[in-house]
């Protein structure tokens, strides 16, 4: 990295995010976020920018981990739902509290390869060839775990609209009488 790149102090996923990319100078942890369109470097870890995302959009990381464990039973090496209204996903290389853990955008990790040095090498979509320090078996798991999760995720709330939308007759020779909140205290 140049010596003069401009930081940004803040970053949020978006749909463009493709990685977050930990690297450290002067012993301080700052992130690399790859988008379609460049490369931006922000003053963070990429931890920071995973939770600052969450709750940009409206959740807490902490949040979203209990909800990829109710919904998938994945409790190491969590995929996190950034925002489910824009089909955001990312999953991690390592644990979320290693210095070193990489987020990935789901979206982007489709075409991938084993490398030479044990790694794997990903291709996104602008042509960028970056070689993550996971082996080809992790990443294809933490790509499978992810679509799985998001799958199961789409389920319910598809299931949950479909429900929603049934019309509900109160059963008929039921009477409903209304009462006032005075009634109700008592």
């Amino acid at each position: 990295m140049k010596n003069n790149v401009d930081m940004s102090c803040d970053y949020e996923i978006n749909g463009f995010t493709m990685a977050i990319i930990p690297f450290e100078i002067e012993g301080n942890l700052y992130s690399k976020v790859l988008e379609e369109e460049g490369e931006i470097y922000v003053s963070l870890p990429p931890i920071k920018i995973i939770e600052d995302s969450c709750n940009f959009y409206g959740s807490s990381f902490e949040g979203r981990k209990q909800g990829t464990k109710g919904i998938s039973g994945y409790t190491h090496k969590p995929p996190i739902v950034i925002d489910p209204m824009n089909d955001i996903f990312f999953f991690p290389t390592a644990s979320p509290t290693n210095d070193n853990c990489i987020w990935i955008s789901l979206h982007y990790a489709y075409e991938y390869k084993y490398s030479a040095s044990g790694n794997t090498k990903v291709m996104f979509p602008n042509n960028i060839m970056v070689e993550f320090p996971i082996s080809k078996t992790s990443y294809e798991a933490q790509v499978h775990r992810t679509s799985l999760f998001r799958a199961k995720l789409q389920q319910r709330v598809n299931r949950k609209r479909s429900n929603s939308n049934r019309s509900f007759v109160a059963n008929s020779g039921i009477m409903y009488r209304l009462r006032n909140s005075k009634d109700l205290q008592s």
